[in-house]
């Protein structure tokens, strides 16, 4: 028997975690929707906004980008238990089996569940009133909107894979407020990364750039006008390609950590 992956015990492995975990999965997800019909329906009576596609692909990617690290924050949360993390550790369990658990339970089962809960809704929503102005017509992740070269879906996925990265590692690097020590040593490293990308930017082009991320667009005043420099074609592979690189760094980190934890 393979002492990195046996397929037997990972699935058993993965059914006592599911057997121990179900109710509190199940009641945030519960939660969950809960969340998205009080403030669909506020937007929809109170503010009388209409649901337009792109508005909801905004409310989706915040919704699975702040849920989804949210509940990975908490997936190691056992290891900072001290009453719990003994039993964690004495499972006969791989390291990599332990890992896997946690990885597709918060990355492909949330995303899952969440893009599902998030379209029932939005049925829900646009069905319950009508406006007089348009059809309702619910948001296509496999659509490709601005001349984009790969379905919405990937880049959705790369951007979800990128965030989670961080907040699985910082799942198990941290002990306790995972989730409010991950983000911020996040903000802060994002701050660091635009300002230090608008350092390089004005020595290459002598120019006041505004600051700005990684791989996105360059402005300048010239002229009391502002100027726009783009990358012209696949500036969104690039973005995909660096999501993705990055997402793996940590995700191979975090393997990493979890082995230092067992130790």
């Amino acid at each position: 028997m393979s002492n990195f992956f046996n397929t037997d015990r990972f699935s058993k492995l993965f059914i006592k975690h599911s057997q121990e975990h179900y109710k509190s999965y199940l009641m945030s997800a519960a939660v969950l929707m809960g969340v998205m019909v009080m403030g669909g329906s506020f937007l929809i009576y109170l503010i009388n906004t209409s649901l337009d596609p792109m508005f909801q692909m905004l409310l989706y990617v915040w919704m699975l980008l702040l849920g989804g690290t949210i509940f990975t924050s908490t997936i190691f949360a056992e290891y900072g238990n001290n009453k719990k993390v003994i039993a964690k550790l004495s499972l006969p369990a791989s390291h990599f089996e332990k890992y896997l658990v946690a990885w597709l339970y918060s990355f492909i089962i949330v995303f899952l569940v969440i893009t599902a809960s998030f379209y029932m809704v939005m049925l829900f929503l646009l069905n319950i009133k009508h406006f007089s102005q348009q059809q309702p017509e619910m948001f296509d992740l496999m659509q490709r909107p601005g001349g984009l070269q790969f379905p919405l879906l990937f880049l959705v996925l790369a951007l979800y894979a990128f965030m989670h990265s961080l907040a699985f590692y910082g799942a198990i690097f941290f002990e306790k407020l995972h989730f409010i020590k991950t983000a911020f040593l996040f903000f802060i490293v994002l701050a660091i990364s635009m300002y230090g990308n608008k350092f390089l930017l004005d020595l290459m082009l002598h120019k006041d750039t505004r600051p700005a991320l990684l791989l996105t667009n360059v402005a300048f005043w010239e002229n009391r006008h502002i100027v726009i420099l783009n990358l012209k074609d696949n500036k969104e592979v690039y973005a995909l390609g660096l999501y993705l690189i990055v997402a793996l760094l940590f995700w191979t980190a975090a393997y990493y950590r979890l082995k230092e934890k067992q130790a």
